[in-house]
C-alpha cells in the first residue's frame, strides 16, 4: 500500500499539532485519489488514533500513527485493503456499482475467484443500466427488466468498442457461475475488460458535465 504525508492541524491537541500524519494514497473504501478530512479520536505518550473522512465517499478510514519528532509512522490501519483507483465521476454516479465492485475485489483479496468474476459481472450491470438511466436511453421499468445481454446490444448498438468490452466482461462473468466451468477463465482478463468499459462511461460522464462550457455566461 502507498501511504502519503498529510498535515494535520489542531488547537486543542498542542502534543500533536502541526504534525504530518502517513496516510494512504487511495481511499481504502472508494479507491478514490485521498485527501481526506482527518480529525483526533485519542492520544498517548506516543500514539494518535486518528478518523479520515474522505472527501468522495463520506467514507472514514482509520489510522493509528506513532511519532518520531514532527513525522507520524502509520501502525495499523482500518480497512487494511486497498482498492482499485476508481474514477472520481464514476464513484459520484454509481455509489451501488462502487459497493458491488469493491466486493468483488474482496472476494478475489480472500482467493473467492468465482465469486469475483461474478461481483465483477454484476457490477457491469448496475454501472451500464444507471447510464442507461441518467442518459434517458429508456425508462426506468424498461431498464429494470431487461437482461444484460440485451441491454447491452440495445444502449450501445452503434458503439462496437463499448459493445466488445461490456461483452467480454459479461460472457467471462457469466461463465464463473456455470457448472462446466472454462478451465481457462483468466480474472485479469475480465477486469482488464471492465476497467475499458469503466472508462468509456466516465469519458461520457466528462463530456456530459463539464466543469466548464462555451455556453455558460463568462465572468
Amino acid at each position: 500500500m502507498e501511504f502519503k504525508n498529510q498535515r494535520f492541524s489542531s488547537n486543542s491537541y498542542t502534543m500533536i499539532s502541526e504534525k504530518n500524519l502517513e496516510i494512504p494514497v487511495l481511499c481504502p473504501n472508494c479507491g478514490v485519489s485521498n485527501n481526506p478530512s482527518t480529525s483526533l479520536i485519542g492520544i498517548s505518550d506516543k500514539y494518535g488514533f486518528f478518523s479520515h473522512t474522505c472527501t468522495a465517499c463520506s467514507k472514514r478510514h482509520y489510522s493509528i500513527q506513532e511519532y518520531d519528532g514532527g513525522f507520524g509512522k502509520c501502525k495499523t490501519l482500518y480497512p487494511l485493503q486497498q482498492p482499485s483507483n476508481l474514477p472520481e465521476h464514476i464513484a459520484k454516479f454509481s455509489e451501488r456499482f462502487v459497493k458491488m465492485f469493491r466486493d468483488a475485489e474482496l472476494a478475489e483479496s480472500n482467493n473467492s475467484i468465482d465469486l469475483a468474476g461474478m461481483g465483477y459481472r454484476a457490477s457491469l450491470e448496475i454501472l451500464l443500466k444507471d447510464y442507461a438511466l441518467n442518459f434517458n436511453l429508456d425508462s426506468r421499468e424498461e431498464i429494470a427488466k431487461i437482461n444484460l445481454n440485451n441491454a447491452i446490444s440495445k444502449y450501445f448498438k452503434t458503439d462496437v468498442d463499448t459493445q466488445t468490452a461490456a461483452d467480454v466482461v459479461r460472457i467471462l462473468g457469466n461463465d464463473y457461475a456455470h457448472w462446466d466451468q472454462n478451465e481457462e477463465l483468466d480474472i485479469e482478463i475480465l477486469k482488464a475488460y471492465l476497467n475499458i468499459f469503466v472508462q468509456i462511461i466516465n469519458t461520457k460522464l466528462m463530456l456530459k458535465y463539464p466543469p466548464v462550457s462555451r455556453h455558460k455566461k463568462d465572468n
